[in-house]
């Protein structure tokens, strides 16, 4: 039965892709206009601190964060243009985007658990590959970015085929939609990239993340965040923090890290944590 359900939506969504008829997620505009200004040479602290006050929720949401302990163990900051000065552009902007891109942006019912862990994993990614990138001297603010939206896909296929469970008038559980999810995820992914306009650094790390060939202009991206899922898979999953079995891990050595540089970033492990917390509000 559960094969028989697989197949009909597995034919449901590839129409839907076909056609070019997915109902994918509106990208929030304040989301469109933080990531505009970020990527804009001639913006300043003033644009963005303007931009994320013209949305009062936001704006709350972006100094809860800025205040939590992973960003400002010491003393608390009362305005934004504080944070701003404080914590620097590229934070706060990070802050902005997570917190208007996060599992709200799906209807998923029944599933809301499946999408609070999506998203959680993405942000664990996205948080470790920073790191990475800062240690091994790569691009911190495009790493960063494409460690959060790289598996964007996964809700929304997750969405889409509740849809067409519903169309059809099928059952949905939760293996068959892990691996209709893991089957067009990343299919998905790009129709969404393409849709949003994302930067070319996240559709090349959808693109290429899975590649044992591929390389890419984003190649410094994609290695930090192939490096940072072994970290989150170590220390997350598997609770096993071995510096020389992930200093010695294909993904690792391509970063250039060294045991020394993995034992520093696991020194950061409480730090790193706090951070995924706070980005979890």
């Amino acid at each position: 039965m559960q094969q028989a359900v697989y197949d009909s939506l597995s034919q449901q969504l590839e129409k839907k892709i076909l056609a070019q008829s997915l109902s994918l997620p509106m990208l929030p505009q304040v989301t469109i206009n933080v990531l505009n200004l970020v990527n804009d040479v001639d913006s300043d602290a003033a644009a963005l601190s303007r931009l994320i006050q013209s949305d009062q929720a936001l704006a709350g949401h972006v100094m809860r964060i800025a205040n939590s302990a992973a960003y400002s163990p010491a003393a608390k900051m009362t305005s934004l243009q504080q944070a701003i000065a404080r914590l620097g552009m590229q934070n706060i902007a990070e802050i902005a985007m997570a917190a208007t891109l996060g599992p709200k942006l799906f209807v998923a019912p029944g599933f809301e658990q499946l999408i609070k862990d999506l998203w959680v994993a993405s942000l664990s990614v996205a948080v470790w590959a920073k790191e990475i990138a800062r240690k091994a001297r790569k691009n911190v603010e495009s790493t960063f970015l494409s460690g959060l939206l790289f598996q964007i896909g996964r809700p929304t296929v997750l969405q889409s085929a509740l849809e067409c469970a519903q169309e059809l008038k099928l059952e949905l559980d939760v293996d068959t939609a892990q691996r209709l999810i893991d089957r067009y995820q990343q299919q998905v992914g790009l129709l969404l990239a393409e849709r949003w306009q994302l930067p070319a650094a996240v559709a090349e790390t959808m693109a290429n993340i899975d590649s044992s060939e591929a390389q890419s202009r984003s190649q410094d991206v994609i290695d930090a965040i192939r490096a940072a899922r072994v970290f989150t898979q170590a220390v997350i999953v598997d609770g096993d923090c071995d510096v020389q079995a992930l200093a010695s891990h294909t993904h690792v050595v391509a970063m250039n890290l060294y045991a020394s540089d993995v034992a520093q970033l696991l020194e950061k492990l409480d730090d790193i944590n706090e951070t995924i917390e706070a980005l979890k509000l």
